[in-house]
């Protein structure tokens, strides 16, 4: 059976109509997927259902972790039902409604889902659709659900396209009835790892988390940066989540093009130093959409969110709804191993934080990654049961290889989504020696170590107790 391809800096793929059929989502595990994301904001349960199910069989097959993440839809405005794409032009006057103006006007009438619209803007403000493919002015509004507009560019208006309002706030809320709906299919589900879009403010995060609590859902949540607030709260937020997406489609519609790539240096920079897995995402190889080579801008666009300090990075529509998904994971996995190559990427500077509630066990891992180093390890181990040891050892970048053992199984998958990490299930724990022992055995037998190899792990003591890690044990492979 082949081996699936191996990288520190994970791949997350979109699904997709394109990756449907399981024998190519098969090919794109083993070209190097560790994620596949499932964007609610298209299709429904049932497909996302298949998807699910198809990965989990995948995963018993190969012997794969690949991990499960729901991408909520958030308060997206949207262009309503047209029976067909409004054709405009510059200067065109036209009405955003979300009522009938039948028989009250000659001016085009563009339907829209967006309650609050009229009341979010005013005239002078900009509204875009489809990304600012289509760039209005607002010129009148009645503050209850009707808008004038002035076509400033654009040629067409068509369904279901997405509408922004770049620097305004919106007063929806930042998790609509259909999220709410759609995290609890996502408990049922068990899935891994869960995206918040739209996140404003460290609230929107905690009520996410409080309403999984309820629900008894271990699921991960990762706060998408796309808005404005969210950048003024950027750092509480960081803080607040289990990992954090710098979604740059939506993040450069709502702030001015050019400062996207100081922002996302800023956000990787900003998880870097919390601790916080991070991923890059949209348009990353936007031209393999079409064409089975990316552009050298790409390329080096990848290459450069690696060395940002990036976990992971996304495909989009290169999965989704691409021609070449196949030749897509492979390219994204070629440039990242050559980028892995550069050794700006391990060892983040930083010391954990002596004011933390969790210091002790933070500098355990910092020094066991610090120790690797030194002693040239050939393999760092960690044994958790929350899963948070893995989130330690990752945080530090250490150029050792890193696995994880742990007995709960419904972090295993969750797992592989963090930089450098390899999870495996093992659940027996009889004495800390037996274990060390055992672990260096089974990764002799993967081929992973060698004998006469040396082996930094951390455990915590006793073993039964699930402690926060407190010991540190070097180790040659017998």
């Amino acid at each position: 059976m082949p081996l699936p391809s191996y990288n520190r800096v994970k791949i997350l793929a979109t699904a997709g109509p394109a990756c449907q059929d399981p024998a190519i989502l098969r090919r794109l595990i083993l070209a190097g997927v560790d994620v596949l994301r499932l964007n609610l904001s298209h299709g429904t349960w049932d497909d996302h259902r298949h998807f699910i199910e198809a990965v989990r069989r995948l995963n018993l097959e190969l012997g794969t972790r690949v991990a499960l993440l729901v991408d909520l839809q958030g308060p997206k405005m949207r262009v309503g039902r047209l029976e067909a794409p409004l054709n405009v032009r510059p200067g065109d006057e036209i009405y955003f409604s979300t009522h009938s103006l039948a028989g009250l006007t000659d001016l085009p009438v563009v339907p829209v889902e967006y309650e609050t619209l009229a009341r979010d803007v005013s005239p002078g403000d900009v509204v875009l659709v489809e990304d600012g493919r289509v760039q209005l002015e607002v010129l009148e509004t009645d503050r209850k659900g009707t808008v004038k507009l002035r076509v400033r560019a654009g040629d067409r208006i068509a369904s279901r396209k997405g509408i922004n309002l770049p620097g305004r706030p919106i007063s929806l809320p930042t998790l609509s009835e259909k999220d709410w709906e759609d995290l609890l299919e996502a408990a049922r589900a068990q899935v891994d790892w869960v995206a918040v879009s739209f996140v404003r403010t460290p609230r929107d995060i905690q009520e996410v988390r409080a309403f999984l609590r309820r629900l008894g859902a271990p699921m991960r949540i990762m706060a998408k940066i796309e808005r404005p607030e969210a950048l003024h709260n950027l750092e509480a937020i960081v803080a607040e989540s289990d990992g954090v997406m710098v979604a740059r489609g939506d993040l450069g519609v709502e702030i001015p093009l050019e400062q996207v790539p100081f922002w996302q240096k800023r956000i990787v920079s900003t998880c870097n130093r919390l601790g916080k897995p991070v991923v890059v995402a949209t348009q990353m190889l936007e031209s393999m959409i079409h064409q089975p080579t990316p552009t050298r801008a790409e390329v080096t666009d990848v290459a450069n969110a690696v060395l940002d300090g990036a976990d992971a990075v996304m495909l989009s529509g290169e999965t989704s709804v691409g021609a070449f998904p196949i030749e897509t994971v492979r390219q994204m996995q070629s440039i990242l191993q050559e980028a892995e190559k550069d050794p700006r990427i391990y060892r983040l500077p930083g010391r954990p934080d002596p004011a933390s509630p969790t210091y002790h066990s933070d500098a355990v891992c910092w020094t066991a990654c610090t120790l690797a180093s030194e002693v040239e390890a050939k393999a760092l181990v960690g044994l958790t049961y929350s899963g948070y040891t893995a989130f330690q050892l990752a945080r530090w970048r250490p150029h050792t290889d890193i696995f994880i053992f742990t007995p709960n199984p419904r972090i295993l998958n969750g797992l592989n989504l963090l930089w450098g990490v390899r999870a495996y299930y093992y659940r027996r724990h009889e004495s800390t020696y037996y274990t060390i022992q055992d672990t260096l055995h089974i990764l002799r037998d993967m081929g992973h170590v060698n004998r006469g190899d040396t082996v930094i792990i951390t455990v915590s003591m006793p073993l039964r107790a699930r402690l926060r890690t407190n010991t540190l044990y070097i180790a040659q492979v017998p």
